[in-house]
C-alpha cells in the first residue's frame, strides 16, 4: 500500500485501495491465516505466497462450508485471498486460482429470497410519507423523534437508493444539499464504489419531512457536542452503519411483514424500473453506480420472473374458475 511513482514501478500495488476495499481485504486474509494458525501451518519463515496451495484451499474451502457459509461468502473469502495475494506477491502465478475464484462467482446461489421481500419504490415512499404524517399529529407518541429518523431513512432510500456506506455519510450542506428546487444528494468520486462522481435529487415530497428533521427532530439526538452528520443515534453520536442497518431492517419489517435491508432498496428501484418501464431498464445503471452491465441485466431477469410468476398465479386462478362448479347449479 506504499505510495509511490506509478511510472517508475514504486507505487505500491494496493495503494489505489480505497480503505474500504483495504479493510475488506484485511479481514479476508485473515481468516486464511486463522485458518494457517488453527492448522498448525503458519510458518514464520515462509513467505505469504509458498503458504498458499491448491491442497490448503481445498482445505480451506471445507473448513468455511462446514461452518454453513453460503456460496456468496466462500466466493468472497477467495477473492480476497487472491487479490491480498496478487498484491504482495504480484510476481507469482496464481492462475490455478484465478480460475477457481470465477467458477465459485458463477455457481453462487442467493438464498435469502430477495424476490418476497421486494416492493415497488412508490410503495415505499407511499409508506414513509404516511408514517412521517402520524407522527407529526399530537400527541407525541414514545420516541417520535427516532420513528420519524427511520421513516425519513426508508423514504429517502426509496427514491435515492444508495449504498449504506453513502448513507451513513451525509453530511449537512456537504453531501447533502439544499436547493430552490429542493434537497440534492452529491458524492464525489473519492465517495462512491465505483469512483464515479454521483449526483442524485431527493424526491419534492420529502422536502418538508427534511426541514422539519433538520429543524426540530435531529436537534434533540444531539445531546452534547457537535457534528455535521445527518443521521444521529439517540445518544448524540453519528449512526454507524450496522445501527442504519438494524433500524432500516426493523421499520420496513413492522411495516412490511418481511425486513428489506439498504441494499435491497437498490434492488427495489432497479427491478421495478425493469418491470413497469422495461424499454428504460439501462438507465438504472447510472442511478445505481453499475459500471458492468450483469448488474443491471440481473434486475431485469428479476423482473421477468415476477411477471411470470403474475401470469402463473392469473392462469391458474383463470383455470379454477372453469373448472369449479357453479354453486347454483349443484344438485
Amino acid at each position: 500500500m506504499a505510495p509511490g511513482d506509478v511510472l517508475d514501478g514504486t507505487v505500491g500495488p494496493g495503494f489505489h485501495w480505497r480503505d474500504q476495499t483495504r479493510e475488506k481485504y484485511r479481514k479476508g486474509y485473515g481468516r486464511w491465516l486463522t485458518f494457517l494458525v488453527m492448522q498448525g501451518w503458519l510458518e514464520p519463515d515462509v513467505c505469504a505466497a509458498d503458504r498458499i496451495t491448491p491442497e490448503r484451499v481445498r482445505l480451506y474451502c471445507d473448513e468455511l462450508i462446514s461452518q454453513d457459509v453460503g456460496s456468496w461468502t466462500l466466493w468472497g473469502r477467495l477473492a480476497e485471498l487472491l487479490a491480498a495475494l496478487k498484491a504482495m506477491a504480484p510476481e507469482y502465478d496464481f492462475n490455478w486460482l484465478r480460475k477457481i475464484v470465477p467458477r465459485l462467482e458463477a455457481n453462487t446461489v442467493d438464498k435469502r429470497n430477495k424476490l418476497e421481500r421486494l416492493q415497488p419504490a412508490d410503495r415505499l415512499l407511499d409508506w414513509a410519507i404516511t408514517r412521517l404524517d402520524n407522527l407529526l399529529e399530537p400527541p407525541p407518541m414514545r420516541d417520535s423523534h427516532v420513528a420519524f429518523r427511520d421513516a425519513l431513512m426508508v423514504g429517502l432510500l426509496s427514491c435515492c437508493p444508495v449504498r449504506l456506506g453513502n448513507l451513513s455519510m451525509i453530511e449537512i450542506d456537504n453531501q447533502l444539499r439544499r436547493t430552490e428546487q429542493g434537497f440534492l444528494l452529491r458524492f464525489t468520486s473519492d465517495e462512491t464504489k465505483t469512483s464515479h462522481p454521483m449526483t442524485m435529487p431527493v424526491a419534492q415530497s420529502l422536502t418538508s419531512y427534511l426541514d422539519h428533521y433538520l429543524d426540530a427532530v435531529r436537534p434533540q439526538f444531539l445531546i452534547t457536542g457537535k457534528t455535521e452528520r445527518l443521521w444521529i443515534t439517540r445518544y448524540g453520536l453519528p449512526m454507524r452503519d450496522n445501527a442504519m442497518h438494524a433500524a432500516i431492517t426493523r421499520t420496513t419489517e413492522r411495516a412490511f411483514g418481511k425486513p428489506i435491508n439498504p441494499h435491497l432498496f437498490r434492488d427495489c428501484a432497479a427491478t421495478f424500473v425493469a418491470l413497469e418501464d422495461p424499454e428504460h431498464v439501462r438507465l438504472t445503471a447510472p442511478l445505481l453506480g453499475h459500471i458492468d452491465p450483469r448488474a443491471t441485466e440481473r434486475h431485469y431477469i428479476q423482473a421477468n420472473q415476477i411477471v411470470a410468476g403474475r401470469r402463473i398465479r392469473a392462469s391458474v386462478a383463470q383455470l379454477r374458475s372453469k373448472l369449479t362448479p357453479n354453486s347454483r347449479t349443484r344438485p
